[in-house]
């Protein structure tokens, strides 16, 4: 199950449970580029306690969605994951290799408001091809 939880709206904060389906991502991906579409950069915020799994539909709009937003990587500032699970934090230190102009941390459950208040200090700059 996906849900978007309220947050500033350059924050993109979210919570996963259960199994992730195509329908959610879609959901998600559509909050994420309305975000997009009013601000030069997002951050995003994923709770993850209780997520179990994805299916391979939700994995293939995951991977379209990716490498159709390559070359603008660094619209994403920053992205905090909650996790109670260590090797969901182990990775989201691996991804983060492979998004330099991103930072993207991990979370214990219990630091829930540190996570949202991190991520969502982002600046609120209009998007780069905003009308002047």
């Amino acid at each position: 199950m996906f849900e978007i939880l309220p947050s500033p709206p350059q924050l993109g904060a979210y919570r996963f449970t259960g199994t992730l389906t195509a329908a959610d991502y879609e959901r998600c991906i559509a909050d994420i580029e309305a975000r997009l579409a009013r601000f030069a950069r997002i951050g995003l915020y994923c709770d993850l306690r209780g997520f179990t799994g994805v299916t391979p539909a939700a994995i293939a709009h995951d991977l379209r969605y990716t490498l159709g937003k390559i070359g603008q990587f660094d619209r994403f500032a920053r992205g905090a994951i909650v996790t109670d699970r260590h090797w969901l934090a182990t990775v989201t230190g691996f991804a983060a290799k492979f998004f330099p102009e991103t930072e993207i941390r991990s979370f214990g459950e219990d630091e829930v408001e540190a996570a949202l208040g991190w991520a969502g200090a982002v600046d609120p700059q209009p998007p780069p091809d905003a009308a002047a």
